[in-house]
């Protein structure tokens, strides 16, 4: 009944009028944006500006104008959706469908993926350094604040998650870690809730899980958050919560100077990836290697010949909860 009278409407519109709605047609606001395909289910408006939301905070649309709020073109939105897609390894349909929305659902890291939307939509840019590096090769980290929860990882265990995180970076690169106490670390490390005052607000269980900020003059350059609403775990089933020591590696990844990449192996995949093994034998992907050693230069124990999959060159690292030697020198 309803495509009947479709039909009939269509037949009586005026060639006038139906060129003045193909012109209005760019304009049309984000939330009457549906996918076309017959097959895919109509999204909730709850979905749409969900989307749209997510688009904007992790760089693949700009900020929202504050005189059209969340207005956005169909075209900009359809390039910001196959980009945020082809990022995310999945087929760029330029649509919400199920696959997309179930993605932006899954636990990740705060930092924004792109840092020009120029690039993806034609409009303003958004500055975000990718060549921040550190000036300096010895690095001093601090964990300032800890899980409030501290019934499955206790401080000692946190401190040493911390230790192998690093460590896994001062492996291959030139850069060398330390712990200290006071205020005056170069990474500092927080356990914190919701808005903190940095920017980049948590949101609870799931969501956004960690963030750090690259290197720099800023005061809170390094510094380094963990969501602590998740129930950070370590040597469980990814099943049982959120791996620390996974999450670790990305962030330190940050703090040192890399930035997100669309690599389905690499540890700088934005999203959450579950645990990666043990701390004393995880070895970091090829395509990471690289990227560092595109930063600092390679260590001189590590090879350049190094392909993946081979032995790795540096010592056998401690026992976990035996903490190295420098964890009672303070600056």
């Amino acid at each position: 009944m309803i495509s009947l009278v479709l039909r009939k409407w269509m037949r009586n519109i005026s060639h006038e009028m139906l060129l003045l709605l193909l012109l209005l047609l760019p304009l049309v606001p984000v939330c009457c944006f549906l996918p076309l395909t017959g097959a895919a289910p109509a999204l909730t408006t709850e979905q749409l500006d969900m989307g749209v939301d997510w688009l904007s905070r992790f760089g693949y649309l700009p900020p929202p104008d504050p005189v059209t709020g969340q207005l956005q073109t169909k075209e900009a939105l359809t390039k910001a959706i196959k980009a945020m897609q082809k990022f995310g390894g999945l087929k760029e349909t330029g649509v919400l469908d199920q696959a997309t929305l179930g993605l932006m659902k899954t636990p990740r890291c705060s930092l924004p993926d792109v840092s020009d939307p120029n690039m993806t939509t034609g409009r303003r840019k958004r500055s975000l350094n990718t060549q921040n590096k550190w000036n300096k090769r010895h690095l001093s980290w601090r964990v300032r604040t800890f899980p409030k929860d501290s019934a499955l990882l206790g401080r000692d265990t946190v401190r040493a998650l911390m230790y192998y995180a690093l460590k896994v970076w001062s492996d291959i690169a030139p850069l060398n870690f330390h712990e200290v106490a006071g205020s005056d670390a170069d990474i500092q490390i927080d356990f914190t809730k919701a808005d903190h005052n940095d920017g980049y607000p948590f949101d609870g269980p799931g969501g956004t899980v960690a963030h750090a900020f690259f290197p720099g003059e800023r005061f809170t350059a390094g510094d380094t958050h963990f969501d602590d609403d998740e129930a950070w775990t370590f040597r469980s089933p990814d099943s049982h919560g959120m791996d620390l020591f996974a999450v670790a590696v990305h962030e330190f990844g940050h703090a040192i100077g890399l930035v997100h990449t669309s690599a389905m192996e690499s540890i700088m995949r934005p999203y959450y990836q579950g645990p990666v093994g043990d701390p004393l034998k995880y070895d970091l992907p090829y395509e990471d290697k690289v990227r560092v050693w595109q930063l600092y230069g390679v260590r001189d124990s590590v090879s350049h010949t190094n392909q993946p999959g081979s032995p790795s060159q540096t010592p056998e690292p401690p026992v976990l909860l035996d903490l190295p030697e420098n964890r009672s020198t303070f600056l």
